[in-house]
């Protein structure tokens, strides 16, 4: 099993290139179970959850080698239970994990400054809207819905909600929100039973109810599998996937989703079509 490290490769990397620098060793404080991780461009920094310490550690955007992060949120008043994701708002200046909201430059022993009612996994600063997951009542076994809701603190319904059979989806995994596009990854298999519906997702942010995508990217039936981490490259256009399975990263070129945003008009008609035909 490799040793937990963050390795940063050039852009144009391709098959066996090595990275161009690790963070790795003892003093980062780096675990095995990092399951997600969040590029800041605006402060150039590095954030990632530390599940087993029940942390979140942010490093230098240029840390190399056996670099200690430059601020760790972590002790019993931020109430933290082993998050697994994050999220970064550069507008607003908030740092969210699961359903916690910090600072983002909270530092330390500090409590959330306030609490969602469903789980974050991306934040649309422009209409003021969360982008979450939640299933029925509940229950792990019930088809997941993607959640929209205010940013307002003090609302606890959602705007409106994606789901149902038309959507494909199985598993809602990382996502990321751009120009009024969702972009989120589908994790297709269900008990580790491939079923061929792995792909990344784009609904309009304007989206509600039994839709399908309006494009999918690298599925279904197509080349991905087990896709968990997910970012975008803006000024290239790109959207870039890491797949467990398939043990690599992978660069879609898609400027469809980067280009006009969608109308304010919400519509239950998806698309449907399949943009995985350009691969960086």
């Amino acid at each position: 099993m490799a040793h937990p490290q963050i390795a940063v490769f050039a852009r144009l990397a391709n098959g066996g290139d090595a990275p161009i620098r690790r963070i790795e060793g003892q003093t980062t404080l780096l675990g095995r179970t990092m399951h997600a991780i969040h590029y800041n461009e605006a402060r150039d920094e590095i954030v990632v959850p530390q599940q087993f310490a029940q942390a979140i550690l942010t490093f230098r955007g240029a840390a190399s080698g056996e670099e200690p992060p430059i601020r760790i949120l972590q002790g019993p008043d931020t109430e933290l239970r082993g998050s697994s994701g994050v999220v970064i708002d550069t507008v607003n200046q908030e740092i969210i994990t699961e359903r916690k909201v910090f600072p983002l430059l909270a530092d330390g022993n500090v409590a959330p400054i306030r609490t969602t009612p469903y789980s974050v996994l991306a934040v649309d600063p422009v209409n003021d809207l969360y982008v979450g997951t939640d299933r029925s009542g509940g229950d792990e076994r019930a088809p997941p819905k993607i959640i929209i809701f205010p940013r307002d603190p003090d609302s606890t319904e959602p705007a409106r909600f994606i789901g149902g059979p038309n959507t494909m989806l199985v598993q809602v995994m990382r996502t990321r929100v751009h120009n009024g596009w969702i972009i989120t990854g589908n994790d297709g298999l269900q008990s580790e039973l491939r079923n061929g519906f792995s792909f990344v997702g784009v609904w309009s942010i304007f989206d509600e109810g039994n839709i399908a995508p309006r494009w999918t990217i690298g599925g279904p039936h197509r080349m991905l599998r087990k896709p968990r981490g997910l970012d975008l490259d803006l000024k290239n256009q790109n959207v870039i996937v890491s797949d467990k399975e398939l043990n690599a990263v992978l660069t879609f070129h898609v400027p469809e989703i980067f280009q006009d945003a969608p109308s304010p008009q919400r519509t239950g008609i998806g698309r449907g079509d399949t943009l995985a035909a350009r691969r960086n």
